[in-house]
């Protein structure tokens, strides 16, 4: 099973018996996120689901997220590859700024396992100033790499697969990555900072975040990285946002689930009609995405346009 220009939808194990409805399309597949994950893939799995299936354990980030040096857990990838996941994940813990020796303690553990995929959860300064380093550091290991990427600056897409993304999912794919995944919500959309480091506003949805703010009578953000509360949002293609449901414009959508519809009614949809609403259209880009002759030209140009709507 080849995850070769995938567009993975990245969910948690609460939505596995919604999961496959997101996923159903060709070109898609499932990353179930949290410690309970290969349980969710064997299920899907047995339920007949033969699309792409990984398992993030995402020990990276919460109140309790781990450092890069500890130990990867053989267990963790043994119940992947016995669940029938397309390849096993690294149970990794954070890259902090600066920290070479949890990035090269990751890849070292994950070096002795075959096929295995070796998840890099890295400081937003990995991707900028450092990101020759970084390079350098996955080429000189040879094994596949997942990023997920702190949220921090705008920076340039890398052509490593992306997990835990939004927007710069598909800036990956453009961009020569072999497949990235897009929460569905948007705890699943970033690796938060702690909340000393925390941006002023999200790297790839700011009109979500800064909402989602405003409305939540919760912190911002906990320490350790975990988003708490949010509110559900949809995805505009037109702007390449992901947008509260609370604050849709006037505009329409033609996708099967919205069938023309004012987008704005969406507010009052349960969660998994905006969900799908989202997997349907980010399917329709990426199904452009994977047609055209020039990827990077393609993003660039849908980006200006994008820029010229907000």
């Amino acid at each position: 099973m080849d995850l070769r220009d995938r567009l993975l939808v990245q969910v948690s194990v609460r939505d596995v018996y919604d999961a496959v409805a997101l996923a159903g399309h060709p070109g898609s597949g499932l990353v179930f996120t949290g410690q309970a994950g290969h349980d969710a893939v064997r299920m899907v799995r047995r339920s007949g689901y033969d699309g792409p299936l990984l398992a993030d354990r995402r020990r990276y980030a919460g109140s309790a997220r781990v450092r890069g040096t500890a130990r990867l857990s053989a267990d963790w990838i043994a119940d992947q590859v016995e669940s029938g996941a397309t390849a096993p994940l690294t149970d990794s813990g954070y890259i902090g700024k600066g920290d070479h020796e949890a990035l090269h303690a990751i890849l070292e553990q994950a070096a002795q396992w075959d096929g295995v995929i070796a998840v890099l959860p890295v400081h937003a300064q990995w991707v900028a100033e450092d990101r020759p380093v970084l390079l350098r550091a996955v080429a000189g290991y040879g094994m596949p790499v997942a990023l997920v990427v702190e949220d921090g600056p705008p920076y340039r897409p890398l052509p490593f697969p992306l997990l835990s993304a939004g927007v710069p999912a598909l800036a990956a794919l453009a961009h020569g990555a072999e497949w990235a995944a897009v929460g569905v919500r948007e705890v699943l959309r970033h690796l938060y900072p702690e909340r000393r480091d925390r941006p002023e506003r999200a790297r790839d949805e700011p009109t979500e975040a800064a909402a989602s703010a405003t409305m939540s009578s919760e912190p911002h953000a906990a320490s350790g990285g975990w988003r708490r509360g949010g509110a559900r949002s949809a995805f505009v293609p037109e702007r390449l946002e992901f947008v509260p449901v609370e604050r849709l414009g006037a505009g329409t959508c033609g996708c099967s689930t919205c069938h023309g519809r004012p987008l704005r009614e969406l507010a009052r949809a349960e969660e998994l009609e905006v969900n799908t609403h989202n997997a349907k259209v980010l399917h329709r880009l990426h199904h452009r995405l994977l047609r055209a002759t020039q990827r990077e030209r393609w993003w660039r140009e849908l980006t200006a346009a994008a820029a010229l709507t907000a």
